[in-house]
């Protein structure tokens, strides 16, 4: 099963990296892996844990009756996501993202049902945790190594928005609140949105393998949606601060200013205290 899965995960890595085609490639694979595993569990196995991909397949399959589980979430279940999407969207219906995607219904159902019946839910997402109350075990997020850049004495006024445009990323919350702003804006990912999204502004683009946090007064993301907030705990072990909403997930984490996610006005008001100080 282990060289299917790496097949198909090699696949999927060269389908585009946003859009309904790889969410629905991804859901595919991941029905695939749980009738693999699903195969290899033993009927005299009382108590699994359980990755959230996996969780709707085997559930439906009936492979968790008469036992408990405990599930691994970094994600918002799929119910809880579709709603902040439907938000998203309906403050930008000019997004190209937004609505591109939704799960089967049938799906949402078979997630829905099978948290219910989860014994714990283990999770570093500060968020995801607050969902499921008294049956959350919060575990730490992996920090990255301590940074090697070197501080300067004088930063510029630089923001980084370290992902792609897409608008469940905050992107339209952003672009709304540097506007006027003395400001440079340093893009990592593709402009999804459009490539004339960013116009009138001073922006750089930068790739992931480039040193993206070189010279960074913030790193800025005002999400809707945020699972895996890899680049914000990069921002935190370079002393960097970090401007998040509460969607990413970090709330416990020193050095990440929150806000609410689609909140503008509290975005702008963080950047100006930010970059006042650079």
């Amino acid at each position: 099963s282990w060289k299917v899965a790496l097949h198909r995960s090699f696949r999927l890595r060269k389908l585009a990296s946003q859009g309904a085609t790889r969410q629905k490639a991804l859901l595919a694979f991941h029905e695939k892996l749980a009738d693999s595993y699903a195969a290899l569990l033993p009927y005299d196995v009382t108590h699994v844990i359980v990755t959230q991909n996996l969780l709707p397949y085997l559930w439906r399959g009936g492979h968790l009756g008469g036992r408990t589980f405990d599930v691994l979430m970094t994600a918002l279940p799929l119910s809880e996501l579709h709603e902040r999407l439907d938000i998203a969207s309906s403050k930008h219906p000019e997004s190209r993202t937004l609505a591109d995607f939704r799960a089967d219904e049938s799906l949402v159902k078979m997630e829905t049902e099978a948290l219910r019946r989860a014994r714990r839910i283990i999770t570093p997402h500060s968020q995801v945790a607050g969902l499921y109350g008294g049956r959350a075990v919060s575990v730490d997020w992996i920090m990255p190594p301590p940074s090697s850049l070197r501080p300067t004495d004088a930063r510029p006024r630089k923001i980084v928005f370290p992902t792609s445009t897409v608008g469940r990323k905050g992107a339209y919350e952003l672009r709304a609140a540097i506007q006027g702003l003395d400001v440079q804006l340093t893009l990592v990912g593709a402009q999804l949105e459009g490539e004339d999204f960013w116009r009138g502004l001073s922006v750089e683009h930068r790739h992931h393998g480039e040193d993206w946090l070189e010279g960074a007064s913030a790193v800025v993301l005002p999400a809707y949606v945020e699972h895996q907030p890899r680049r914000l705990l990069e921002g935190v072990a370079c002393g960097i601060p970090v401007i998040a909403s509460t969607a990413c997930g970090l709330e416990s984490i020193e050095g990440v200013i929150n806000i609410p996610p689609g909140d503008v006005e509290a975005l702008r008001r963080e950047i100006e205290k930010l970059v006042s100080t650079s």
